[in-house]
């Protein structure tokens, strides 16, 4: 008898762990679409992490380098989350890229941190728990 109710136990832990687990990775998908606001040397710029906004930032990045490797004086042009355009140097556009993926890094470890703990808490939501 004890081992059946150590066995639903623990099958009740690992279905709500899964159902957290769930939760969690919708919350990183949100936390993701809503973006941040970097802050550059040039400026702050609103910019999303959602797979097309992470494509838009390595093209940014790869045109940025390819800009500062031939000294070029060409510009990238960006348009940010409030609908703003940037004119940006290759080393801005490099700046900018590089700054924004390490934003969606760290939502991503961090929601990889919470997994990976083994008992992902409660309140994962919070704030607290996340890059702003």
């Amino acid at each position: 008898m004890p081992n059946d109710w150590m066995r639903t136990a623990a099958e009740a832990v690992e279905v709500s762990q899964a159902n957290l687990k769930a939760a969690l990775h919708q919350e990183r998908a949100q936390r993701l679409d809503a973006g941040t606001t970097l802050t550059l040397s040039f400026g702050s710029v609103p910019v999303r992490g959602r797979a097309f906004d992470q494509t838009i930032m390595l093209a940014v990045l790869q045109r940025g380098a390819a800009i500062t490797a031939t000294s070029s004086s060409e510009t990238v042009t960006f348009r940010d989350d409030a609908n703003t355009i940037h004119e940006l140097t290759g080393a801005q556009a490099v700046e900018l890229a590089s700054t924004g993926m390490e934003w969606v890094e760290q939502v991503m470890a961090a929601s990889w941190a919470m997994v990976d703990s083994g008992a992902i808490p409660e309140d994962f939501a919070d704030d607290s728990r996340w890059p702003s």
